[in-house]
């Protein structure tokens, strides 16, 4: 009934939040698609998202110095705002964010796919091609069973690490076309589009935050968490930056072709040889996979954790013998698979691809929003507040906040229908299950023993007082 306490190191923190964050596997899937909305803009974009998930990790930090999560973000929001409702309200958009972004990440495998036929003038049989979108939703799900400090000590760090080295090495090859200081100046049809391009790269590099929900599991998670999220964003968040850029500079035609090229990354990387082809493509499915493998432990997390706190049934409680979710993992899993076969039967590959990834941004940084004007509210409560913890929580959830709502004001009847059925869930699973409960009230103290929020809270304020 318990998750493996204190196990994992520093190491096994930053392999956590660079799974998510996804540098290559980002450049593929989300990146991709906010060319779609941002043409070369993308490039100021992903800039902007490096700095706002700069700030948005040093919030965070603010929270986790102070109060490591049983089960993620919302631990954090209820510690701010005091309320079960938009406690449960974070966790189920968590969740739910982090599960479309699964559906994403299988969906980008599947245009990879088609991309490499097109170029090597192959035809892969269409139950390889089935087979593989399979292992993608299944292998992510049963290897999270694995013990968690082997799974990220062994099977994620050296991956995350060997796909940043080759974004960073795409950019010095682009530098031999010259350094091109007019992209980074954002050209747009309307501020919609910029701002659901923003949204979906942020996605990718504010994932460093995924390791705050290893807090019951990381040895001083205080300090650990929060390294581990800071060294993902500076590897990660920059390689990915780097990486973009590269892969608009190497281009070979237009703008307009690459918006409208599904993987241009692959028809780049051909022209490098088959070798380079080949690299970039097991690399690149292996960070969507690696990814897939951090979403869901973080998913998992919350679905156990509510369990725990009575806002979920007791089943999700359910661990196996490393000490892992054992319902939470497969009902992430199950769920993914759903929703991939739903939305490609339905949409086609392309709009599932672009609507769901649409929609998972905006809910991704709901989150964001939530917490960080939280933060500095969690600072007053526990006396510690000060200018910092005003201005910079502030600053990244007003430009969060702008993505968010310029992205709902441009949603097409799709989006909006899977944003209704979100909310749907939210409010049909509360009034069943979660008011009886108290989401987002326990956290971790610093022996990795799960306790109460006011317990923990009363804990700070006699070291502060002393």
């Amino acid at each position: 009934m318990e998750l493996k306490k204190a196990v994992l190191s520093f190491k096994e923190t930053y392999a956590q939040a660079m799974a998510v964050t996804a540098p290559l596997g980002s450049v593929v899937s989300t990146t991709t698609a906010a060319i779609l909305y941002a043409g070369s803009s993308v490039i100021f974009t992903t800039f902007l998202s490096l700095l706002t998930s700069a700030l948005w990790i040093y919030t965070l930090s603010m929270y986790t110095k102070k109060l490591a999560s049983a089960g993620g973000y919302y631990n954090f929001n209820y510690g701010a705002w005091r309320s079960k409702k938009l406690a449960f309200l974070e966790a189920l958009t968590e969740m739910v964010a982090y599960t479309l972004l699964n559906v994403v990440n299988v969906i980008a495998v599947y245009t990879i796919l088609s991309v490499v036929s097109d170029i090597l003038g192959i035809i892969i049989p269409s139950w390889v091609i089935y087979s593989i979108i399979g292992f993608s939703v299944a292998y992510p799900t049963l290897i999270s069973f694995t013990h968690v400090k082997k799974l990220l000590g062994y099977v994620v760090t050296i991956s995350a690490t060997a796909e940043a080295a080759l974004l960073i090495s795409l950019f010095f090859l682009s530098l031999s076309k010259g350094i091109h200081f007019d992209y980074f100046v954002p050209k747009f049809r309307n501020f919609g589009d910029l701002a659901t391009a923003y949204v979906l790269t942020t996605v990718s590099i504010s994932g460093a935050g995924a390791a705050t929900y290893l807090g019951e599991e990381t040895k001083n998670p205080h300090e650990n968490v929060s390294k581990g999220m800071w060294l993902a964003l500076i590897i990660g968040g920059i390689s990915m930056f780097l990486g973009t850029y590269a892969m608009i500079v190497l281009w070979p035609g237009t703008i307009n072709s690459l918006a409208n090229s599904n993987q241009p990354l692959f028809v780049e990387m051909i022209k490098y040889g088959v070798i380079a082809f080949y690299i970039a493509l097991m690399l690149s499915i292996n960070s969507l996979l690696a990814s897939n493998i951090g979403t869901t432990i973080g998913a998992a997390r919350i679905l156990f954790n509510l369990a725990r706190e009575n806002a979920a049934p007791k089943i999700f409680t359910k661990v196996n013998r490393s000490g892992e979710p054992l319902v939470a993992t497969a009902i992430i899993g199950i769920s993914t698979a759903i929703i991939v076969v739903l939305s490609v039967s339905v949409l086609g590959i392309t709009g599932a691809f672009t609507e769901v990834a649409a929609v998972e941004g905006v809910l991704w940084l709901l989150g964001r929003i939530l917490d960080g004007f939280g933060a500095p509210v969690f600072y007053w409560r526990i006396n510690s507040l000060g200018i910092a913890n005003i201005v910079i929580p502030i600053t990244a959830t007003a430009v969060n906040s702008w993505g968010d709502i310029q992205s709902v004001l441009q949603m097409d009847i799709v989006q909006l229908l899977m944003i209704t059925v979100f909310a749907g869930i939210v409010v049909s699973w509360y009034i069943l299950k979660a008011r009886k409960g108290f989401p987002g009230t326990l956290v971790v103290d610093e022996n990795n023993n799960v306790i109460t929020i006011d317990e923990y809270l009363k804990k700070i304020k006699a070291l502060n007082v002393r």
